[in-house]
């Protein structure tokens, strides 16, 4: 962790190439529910609060750190585009044969604004997408025919059967679980899904490589923060893997990662990234400031630890992890095989 002046692999795409988005840089069936299921509150009861001009879920069991705004919208759907092109592609698990047969069942947890749903459904007409999230920004009426949106939490339990779907797709959730809330996810995630189909997960840890003194002291002091005061865990990616072999579903788990450059030094790549970097840590400060700290101080500790950054050649990185449903073995153990 922040091992200094190593050297990353290289992304999939030459760094000093502009990411190909619509938008470019600059923006822009009923399932019968279980008996546990926890329903939202009805459209018209009040979903949202507003603190300082920027709106937040008002729900019970919801842990959500960033903002559901339409400012935090676009910086998803940019978010969206820059590891889209760090992959080149929308999902590492081999569903391409699934998704191009007629009437597989995808469910999207934690969909937001809905742009990984939008594209994959467009490009994967036979296949079923169902996207769900804690709060309506996704789009109700302009949709491919294939689509669904459905409002729901997850951490009340999913309302669909068990073996439901063919394909569950999550990310973008560090700063919406606890570790415990992750590994009810898990379970409920393994739980709809079909045996013999596939779940994924996409998540990037908090932690650098090349950092700085300043920046590593920073990072430390947050992870700390977080965890202490919002039992929120920074580097997700092993614990994810973990809860997944603890289903005793999974005989096999892939793990994948790309590393992303931060700053000049990458290019436009690492150009954009360092402006979405700053974006959506100062996305977090209602968060910083829940935990007794200032908002204005948290703006200029960003600016240093990405300055520092784009300094040092520092960059980051991106992690997939998917498996494919077994049979319940009790006495299964999971290998973890790492792609390239």
């Amino acid at each position: 962790m922040g091992k200094q002046q190593s050297k990353p692999s290289k992304p999939s795409k030459n760094n000093n190439s502009a990411p190909s988005t619509p938008s470019t840089i600059e923006h822009q069936k009923v399932y019968k529910p279980h008996n546990y299921y926890d329903p939202l509150p009805p459209p018209n009861s009040k979903i949202f609060y507003y603190k300082e001009n920027r709106r937040y879920p008002n729900l019970n069991n919801v842990n959500y750190l960033y903002p559901v705004d339409d400012n935090e919208s676009d910086r998803i759907q940019d978010h969206h585009y820059i590891y889209r092109y760090i992959w080149d592609n929308n999902f590492s698990a081999p569903v391409h044969d699934l998704l191009n047969s007629h009437g597989s069942q995808i469910l999207d947890i934690g969909c937001g604004p809905a742009t990984w749903t939008l594209e994959v459904a467009t490009e994967y007409q036979r296949s079923r997408f169902t996207g769900i999230d804690i709060a309506p920004t996704y789009p109700i009426h302009t949709k491919p025919h294939n689509v669904e949106f459905l409002q729901a939490n997850i951490l009340n339990g999913l309302p669909y059967a068990d073996n439901t779907f063919d394909y569950v797709f999550c990310r973008f959730m560090i700063f919406a679980f606890t570790l415990k809330d992750w590994e009810f996810v898990i379970k409920e995630i393994t739980r709809v899904c079909k045996v013999g189909g596939y779940i994924e997960f996409m998540e990037k840890d908090i932690q650098f490589w090349n950092e700085g003194n300043f920046t590593k002291k920073a990072r430390s002091w947050f992870a700390e923060e977080l965890r202490t005061k919002k039992n929120v865990e920074t580097i997700i990616s092993p614990k994810i893997q973990q809860f997944i072999s603890e289903t005793k579903h999974f005989s096999e788990i892939n793990h994948a990662e790309r590393c992303v450059p931060i700053g000049e030094w990458g290019g436009n790549i690492g150009k954009f990234y360092e402006f979405i970097y700053k974006w959506g840590a100062k996305n977090l400060k209602k968060a910083i400031k829940d935990c007794g700290n200032s908002e204005t101080d948290w703006d200029l500790i960003v600016d240093k630890c990405v300055k520092e950054l784009s300094e040092n050649n520092g960059y980051d990185k991106v992690h997939r992890i998917w498996a494919k449903k077994e049979e319940f073995q009790p006495d299964m153990e999971s290998k973890v095989i790492e792609e390239k």
